[in-house]
């Protein structure tokens, strides 16, 4: 699947099933590397949270998928307009 079509399926299935909603969405193109299974950065930002929160997630995992790591993600260093460090 493209990462364009994962990102316009993702946010349809964000709101409907876990009710988060997507300000903006970003699933980069498959990275392949010399070493390990291929995978994608995966950036978002949430309506009610402005910081940027990122996740790398393999290649091939599909929409509910990436659904799932962005609803149970827990935030680490914060990045985002509201930065007080």
């Amino acid at each position: 699947m493209s990462a364009k079509a994962l990102v316009r399926n993702l946010a349809s299935e964000m709101k409907s099933q876990h009710a988060l909603t997507l300000r903006e969405c970003r699933v980069s193109a498959p990275f392949d590397q010399p070493f390990g299974p291929p995978y994608r950065l995966v950036e978002w930002v949430l309506k009610n949270d402005p910081c940027i929160q990122r996740r790398v997630v393999p290649a091939d995992c599909t929409t509910s998928q990436i659904a799932d790591v962005l609803r149970t993600h827990i935030p680490g260093k914060r990045y985002g307009p509201a930065d007080n460090d």
